[in-house]
């Protein structure tokens, strides 16, 4: 979809051999410290950051370092404070829950949907690649 990642905020060296981001943050690194210039992919980690991630992507994309990304979430928070700018984009609710690899093993225990969020210019393509996964969706105007 992004044809190639040029940063990845929250990852690391083992989610990295599937993301294959050119630049990519560690929890060490703290990638909310940094500018996450090009094509970005996030899939912030849970535990509260998501808002923060989230934010500092919409900062990156106003600011001009960010062209295009996907945000990765959990579908639970639409009533979020943080998830309400969101809403201002294409989003793709999964109609299946996504299966996690932590620590080297997949992880088949998902207890909740997910959201694809899209920032970029080429929405057709978003469109039609991520309909396969679930309902796409948009703020009506």
């Amino acid at each position: 979809m992004l044809g190639s990642i040029d940063v990845d905020p929250a990852s690391s060296p083992e989610a990295n051999r599937d993301v294959q981001a050119t630049t990519f943050y560690t929890k060490t690194d703290d990638g909310l410290k940094h500018d996450w210039p090009g094509r970005v992919w996030l899939n912030p980690p849970y535990g509260g950051l998501s808002g923060p991630f989230a934010a500092r992507l919409l900062q990156q994309l106003a600011a001009g370092h960010t062209t295009a990304a996907i945000l990765l979430v959990n579908a639970n928070s639409t009533d979020a404070a943080w998830f309400q700018p969101l809403w201002d984009f294409l989003l793709c609710f999964t109609d299946h829950r996504i299966n996690f690899i932590a620590g080297g093993q997949e992880e088949s225990g998902s207890t909740h949907g997910s959201a694809f969020v899209y920032f970029g210019p080429d929405r057709s393509a978003f469109l039609k690649q991520f309909s396969a996964f679930g309902a796409i969706v948009e703020r009506a105007r």
